[in-house]
């Protein structure tokens, strides 16, 4: 038994059972127990021990093109100096080394760019600070609220995921919440009748016109108020922001609430603290509030095709003539960033600016889903 799930267990047995999201924000979050507070989650099956892998960890070629497209943002929005180069849940600072990286070609970029994380993870923030090196005068940020008064250009891959996540079901009498409860030594889900659910009007505003029987409705209040925080940020100062996530594009119901733990997905109640808890992100929703704060918003891509549309293919045809040897392996990075049935259709893309910026390159209806 993890030493959170007893802490949880004498908590429920005094107080009663859980909310969804207090619970997920306990298993991630606990100072002391916590997922994110005590381990390094990243990492391939085969090499570190990690429990999952993001798309920075699978090639380079991921940061590379980010890196590019930003840069290129940069130049075309009239290079303001300085501007805040951003990251949200940065995970072990690859994606940022490699955008620092590829920023070289334009040596202006690199000489105008704050760079700013915002991680809560002691661990985290420490291996982040080895990634980009002694020489980057980053800056870290428990939150959004704390970024610097300046144009911005904010990238958060995989980041809305991890965020708490509520789980509210509609039955034929009316509607339960989720909760987690306790049966002897087992944590377990423990619906719990509510008068209404408590949904935000932008979270009404994104569900589907009718909801059958059984449906469960999972809403995001953290989430909600990151993008809130940050459409508003971009509003006032500039800039733009790159959102990469899985999730679902339309409007939609159902149970995404999952966990992994050494790249197996494994029951999210066995073990809080040890095993990475996620769920799917509703797009539409961080749309709707982007255009609330009125900014420009592209239309959801695919990872795939974002990244096809960025030069995925010439990049890797590059890097194989390159790395003699290596072809089989790149062939397989490319695959795994943007085929069907890898990480292509299941992650999303959504761009967001400021109405002064230009087009965000990528970003087409091609790419809509």
């Amino acid at each position: 038994m993890s030493a959170l799930k007893a802490i949880l267990l004498d908590e429920i047995a005094a107080h009663g059972p859980l909310p969804l999201d207090v619970y997920m924000a306990r298993a991630l979050a606990d100072p002391e127990h916590g997922y994110y507070m005590q381990r390094r989650p990243f990492g391939a099956p085969d090499s570190d021990g990690g429990d999952f892998i993001t798309a920075p960890e699978v090639s380079q070629m991921f940061g590379e093109l980010i890196g590019t497209w930003l840069a290129d943002l940069w130049n075309r929005m009239g290079q303001p100096d300085p501007f805040a180069l951003v990251e949200l849940g940065p995970g072990r600072g690859t994606l940022m080394a490699d955008i620092l990286r590829v920023g070289q070609v334009l040596p202006a970029f690199l000489k105008s760019a704050q760079v700013h994380f915002v991680e809560t993870s002691p661990a985290l923030r420490q291996a982040q600070k080895q990634a980009v090196g002694k020489d980057v005068d980053a800056h870290w940020h428990a939150d959004i609220t704390t970024l610097p008064d300046l144009p911005c250009l904010l990238v958060a891959n995989e980041f809305f995921d991890a965020l708490p996540i509520r789980q509210t079901r509609k039955t034929a009498s009316g509607w339960q919440e989720i909760h987690v409860g306790a049966k002897g030594d087992a944590l377990v889900f423990a619906p719990q009748d509510v008068a209404a659910p408590d949904f935000s009007e932008a979270a009404k505003a994104c569900l589907p016109e009718t909801l059958d029987a059984q449906a469960i409705v999972e809403t995001c209040p953290q989430g909600e108020a990151a993008m809130r925080q940050l459409s508003a940020h971009i509003a006032e100062q500039g800039g733009a922001a790159l959102l990469i996530d899985y999730g679902h594009a339309n409007k939609a119901c159902g149970d995404s609430f999952q966990a992994l733990k050494g790249h197996r997905f494994v029951d999210p109640l066995q073990a809080p603290g040890m095993a990475d808890i996620t769920a799917h992100v509703n797009f539409p929703l961080l749309a709707h509030l982007a255009e609330l704060a009125d900014l420009q918003v592209a239309p959801v891509a695919t990872q795939g095709a974002f990244l096809e549309n960025l030069g995925l293919n010439m990049r890797a045809q590059q890097l194989m003539q390159s790395s003699p040897g290596r072809e089989t392996q790149i062939q397989s990075e490319r695959a795994r960033l943007a085929a069907p049935d890898e990480m292509g259709t299941l992650f999303k893309v959504l761009g967001v600016a400021h109405k002064a910026m230009p087009p965000l390159a990528g970003l087409t209806l091609e790419g809509a889903t």
